[in-house]
């Protein structure tokens, strides 16, 4: 069983403005009004298309046991703000809506819904900053873990970023969205335990020194970890480090066992692993792999591919590498250098490197009416990509040969279905249009979560959400995942549903004109 997401996800675990809302609604007699909000982003993060959405085990759990204790009640009626009756009111707070979502692990693309929430008022209105917290951030760190993957050409991919988390939510809640993301393996042992996801380590430079030298720590660590033992070579000096881890792994071999590798984590990584690679192939120890970590991420990872890739095939380079190594070195297949690697990563991917947050946004989209009619409701901005999509609709995604081809957003009753021939709209760039007839599969994106408070839905083990997430990461193209002007992922809008969202947006300019 996966542990609870935190204490602090609990009622109080919103912006203060939420509940001063809801007061007001409270006192105007509003609050169950019922109402339908949107959770999505804008802009997809680490310059690419898409996102891994992640999060949805956590915001179960949190509607599950959303309640507001006495000991809370009384903490809001000390800060003077909330009358008597409003706060009695709180104590029957509970989450009666339903939801529905993408299951966890799916592809999400930008503006397109990844949950819908339709509640009463007061009860949407309170978990906008919860779900937004739960979501958002595993959602950027699972993305991450797919753009290092990827990267990595599916070798494997260590996660050992705890000691640089924003702290322990972060690093548990991080090290579970990298797992289903793509990584194989975490340094952190309380995710390992609580999640089940692969513990992996070596041991540090302190180790290393412990000891009156290098031989003598690494014979230590092999007599504990016969069947695991993977050195670190860089403490004092890597060549010497690589003798001396070689040194003990030949002896291992004379005993029936075998070294798991070596680890490199400084210098220049790119000839190191070329030098450990011819190192380890001359001393007959064709089965160790060459861990390679040093603030990695994804671009770093595809640099040092390329550059071992080009770095084999200059001569000058091999004979630099002969110096090194005190023999003539034939011909190096990079494809081996390369495909004897692993890779820890850790500041970069626990914190999102570049990227410390998702802009994932939660937006009202409809309001039913006092005759039960749903009213639509739009965000007008300058910025066409700021634009909501108002009012219920649905989103299908298109596949061809079971890669995406496009996610669009339709009017409820709109038939979308291999044959179809229909256009669609650039939301943000209404001139661009795209006929839509070669696409083989249809697929609907959400299904319940929650129908009228209670939970329909069985979250899969952990171990399910990353193959499913796999599955889904490679419906996309490798052209539209790669680092550098990545080819478009669209997002398109139907006809019919582009003329009903300039209609909304027309009565809204008019509402305001006239109020």
């Amino acid at each position: 069983m996966e542990p609870p997401t935190t204490p602090y996800a609990n009622a109080l675990l919103t912006d203060f403005y939420q509940l001063t809302m809801i007061a007001s609604y409270f006192k105007i007699g509003m609050h169950r009004r019922r109402v339908v909000f949107e959770y999505f982003y804008r802009d997809a993060p680490f310059h690419g298309l898409y996102s891994v959405f992640v999060g949805l085990h956590a915001l179960i759990e949190y509607l599950q046991n959303l309640r507001f204790t006495d000991e809370q009640i009384s903490y809001l009626r000390a800060q003077n703000v909330f009358d008597d009756e409003f706060l009695v009111h709180l104590r029957e707070f509970r989450f009666t809506g339903t939801l529905e979502s993408m299951r966890e692990g799916e592809v999400l693309l930008p503006g397109v819904y990844g949950i819908r929430v339709l509640a009463a008022l007061e009860e949407a209105q309170l978990i906008e900053t919860a779900l937004l917290t739960l979501v958002n951030f595993p959602t950027l760190i699972a993305t991450k873990a797919s753009h290092v993957k990827f990267n990595a050409e599916d070798k494997n991919v260590m996660e050992f970023g705890l000691r640089r988390a924003q702290g322990v939510d972060g690093a548990m809640t991080a090290s579970r969205a990298a797992y289903i993301g793509g990584t194989d393996a975490t340094s952190n042992v309380a995710a390992g335990f609580h999640y089940g996801i692969p513990v992996a380590g070596t041991h540090a430079h302190s180790y290393v020194m412990f000891f009156s030298d290098e031989v003598e720590a690494f014979e230590h660590y092999a007599y504990s970890f016969p069947k695991a033992a993977l050195f670190l070579v860089d403490t004092y000096d890597i060549y010497k480090g690589l003798l001396n881890a070689i040194r003990v792994a030949q002896a291992m071999q004379q005993m029936g066992q075998q070294a798991s590798g070596v680890r490199i984590d400084s210098g220049d990584l790119t000839y190191w692993s070329i030098v450990a690679h011819v190192m380890l192939e001359h001393a007959g120890l064709p089965e160790m792999r060459i861990v390679l970590s040093n603030d990695l991420n994804e671009r770093k990872i595809a640099l040092l591919h390329n550059e071992i890739r080009r770095s084999v095939r200059d001569e000058g380079y091999r004979r630099e590498i002969s110096l090194e190594v005190g023999y003539d070195v034939p011909q190096i297949n990079a494809d081996e250098v390369v495909e004897r690697l692993i890779f820890g990563v850790g500041t970069q991917l626990i914190t999102g490197g570049d990227q410390s947050s998702l802009g994932g946004v939660y937006k009202l989209v409809a309001v039913e009416n006092t005759l039960g009619e749903w009213e639509p409701r739009i965000k007008i901005s300058a910025q066409p990509e700021k634009v909501t999509n108002p009012g219920l609709k649905k989103t299908v995604r298109l596949l061809r040969n079971g890669f995406i081809v496009a996610d669009i957003v339709a009017l409820d009753d709109e038939v979308i279905e291999p044959g179809r021939r229909f256009v669609g709209v650039n939301p943000n760039n209404p001139s661009q249009q795209t006929t839509y007839e070669h696409y083989d599969a249809v697929e609907a994106l959400h299904i319940p979560i929650f129908v009228d408070g209670k939970l329909v839905y069985e979250m899969p083990p952990i171990k399910e959400v990353r193959a499913y997430a796999k599955s889904r990461i490679r419906t996309i193209r490798l052209e539209s995942r790669r680092l550098e002007n990545p080819h478009t992922l669209k997002v398109s809008l139907t006809e019919h549903y582009w003329k009903f969202k300039q209609e909304i947006a027309e009565q809204a300019r008019q509402a305001e004109e006239m109020s």
